[in-house]
């Protein structure tokens, strides 16, 4: 685990998030893909997790859920693409690229859930190409929230390999007690 600080993915200081949020410390499972070990092990993370659904297609989320959806869609040797963050102004217009997914059950994929909205947006997506979503997959959810929102706005139960509490404990040894203690505080706040 201490591979996921001396890579970069899991970082504490100040950090303000995509969402506007700020927060001690910062996961970038993007940053895992330099590394192969850590690809591999994140690999077989999601692939225990997935082993609970039943689909058809897996679809990344841009950008973050792109390269593990197509990893494990070779891997599983199932249909695999991405949801855009929006539908392209131009050629054929589509938001979900690559994998045709009307009528099929699909799982989508991303790396870390924090307020839900890039999964909300996803499943709506597919949902608009026809897809049916069983599922949401994250590598790790923050816990402020995320999962409860996509449950509330779209009805999709969401899994995840790691929730950051769990994360934490892992990491305790590597990050000190100051990193450690306010993570577990600032996620205190969070109520759900």
């Amino acid at each position: 685990m201490k591979a996921l600080i001396d890579a970069g993915v899991v970082k504490f200081g100040r950090f303000v998030l995509s969402s506007g949020i700020e927060s001690p410390f910062y996961v970038d499972l993007r940053r895992a893909l330099g590394h192969p070990d850590l690809v591999k092990w994140v690999v077989s993370g999601y692939l225990s997790a997935l082993s609970r659904l039943k689909f058809d297609v897996l679809l990344g989320v841009a950008t973050g859920g792109i390269p593990y959806a197509s990893i494990l869609g070779y891997l599983l040797q199932k249909p695999f693409g991405y949801v855009r963050a929006g539908a392209k102004g131009y050629g054929t217009m589509q938001a979900v690229e690559g994998a045709d997914v009307a009528g099929l059950a699909a799982v989508v994929v991303d790396d870390v859930l924090t307020t839900g909205n890039s999964l909300i947006n996803a499943i709506k997506a597919v949902r608009e190409a026809g897809g049916e979503v069983v599922g949401a997959l994250v590598f790790l959810d923050r816990e402020q929230c995320g999962s409860q929102n996509v449950r509330r706005e779209t009805g999709v139960e969401v899994f995840s390999v790691y929730k950051m509490r769990e994360l934490l404990e892992t990491l305790k040894p590597y990050i000190g007690e100051g990193h450690y203690r306010a993570a577990v505080e600032y996620l205190a706040k969070w109520s759900c």
